[in-house]
């Protein structure tokens, strides 16, 4: 699930043209992202007769310069305030990851710093995404 995830925000117009979009891993550089399973919740929302509503959550993160210049730091934000709102309209589009059964992908936060050093942030935005999943007769 989380390779078709990465092939759907690898579309994003926001990303930076030549940064490095991994899994469960952010390189040294700046200008790159990585998407990463969240940890410590129940993948089922709700169980019917004949599947189950699931969830999957996910943070998208990024390596970005961050210091004393507003400028840079008002882009930063910026980014991920586009990449919300791209979410939002893929949603309410229909545009989803390749996954069986899918009916939503949204941002549950807005873009935050999750970690500092003296001139990079790693900047966090927690995502989920819901399908139904049939059981199997």
């Amino acid at each position: 699930m989380i390779e078709e995830i990465r092939e759907y925000i690898a579309k994003c117009p926001y990303l930076k043209e030549y940064g490095e979009l991994n899994i469960e891993y952010l390189t040294d550089k700046v200008n790159t992202y990585s998407i990463n399973e969240s940890a410590g919740y129940n993948p089922v929302i709700n169980n019917f007769l004949v599947g189950s509503e699931m969830q999957f959550l996910f943070t998208f993160d990024s390596k970005l310069r961050w210091n004393e210049d507003i400028q840079n730091n008002i882009d930063n934000s910026k980014f991920f305030e586009n990449f919300r709102n791209w979410l939002e309209e893929n949603n309410n589009k229909k545009i989803f990851p390749n996954i069986k059964g899918i009916y939503k992908i949204e941002a549950l936060t807005n873009g935050y710093i999750h970690v500092t050093n003296a001139n990079e942030a790693i900047y966090r935005i927690q995502c989920k995404i819901e399908y139904f999943k049939r059981r199997k007769s």
